[in-house]
């Protein structure tokens, strides 16, 4: 699959082209986090690293702001600290608690939508990621409007959104993995799922800083 790049990342494409210092904050929850994973190592944070480390040797600087279970109002609550890194880029990683906890989807709109724009004009690069495929998400009625959510402010905003739910749709059938396979748990992702992750975040970064 091509991923459609809906904006680049000019912030950071202008550290990588002058070989200056990056510093990315990944913000979100479990996926964040790494709920799932075997090591710190195995989960998508530490897959991305690595990948991204390649890149940018001995200039980069991940710091991970991933807290389980988390929504858009706890992560509101945490904006300040995420604001504090002066990162030069933020990786926001949101919209899958909320669905599952019954947050009003207009509170979740407005809410994210104040704290990304907070970020860009922290003077950060910000990029989303979407929802995953796993069998709570499946079994929840409100979660397709999430996801669709997340897409529409990506594309209000204009900030670039990861597909990670038809991404893993689409390892599932090149690898012969089944839903359970990437999500073992029924909603937090595997060592599998997170390595494939990580390794695609890392590239899709790259290539928007490439544009």
């Amino acid at each position: 699959m091509s991923l459609t790049k809906v904006s680049s990342l000019p912030h950071v494409a202008q550290l990588l082209r002058h070989k200056k210092p990056v510093r990315i904050t990944l913000f979100g929850s479990s996926s964040t986090e790494g709920v799932g994973a075997s090591s710190l190592a195995a989960s998508y944070a530490g897959v991305f690293e690595q990948k991204m480390s390649a890149a940018v040797p001995d200039k980069l600087e991940v710091i991970n702001r991933g807290i389980g279970g988390q929504g858009a109002m706890q992560m509101h609550a945490r904006l300040a600290q995420v604001l504090a890194d002066k990162a030069d880029l933020v990786i926001w990683q949101g919209g899958v608690n909320d669905p599952l906890t019954g947050i009003n989807l207009t509170d979740f709109e407005q809410i994210t939508r104040d704290d990304l724009l907070a970020l860009r004009e922290n003077g950060a690069d910000v990029a989303l990621i979407d929802l995953q495929w796993c069998r709570l998400l499946d079994e929840c009625p409100v979660a397709p409007a999430f996801q669709a959510s997340v897409h529409a402010l990506g594309k209000e905003l204009e900030m670039p959104v990861f597909p990670r739910f038809e991404l893993m749709k689409l390892w599932s059938k090149a690898y012969g993995l089944g839903r359970e396979d990437l999500s073992p748990d029924g909603i937090h992702m595997g060592d599998t799922g997170y390595r494939l992750l990580g390794e695609a975040v890392a590239q899709w970064v790259l290539d928007l800083a490439a544009e």
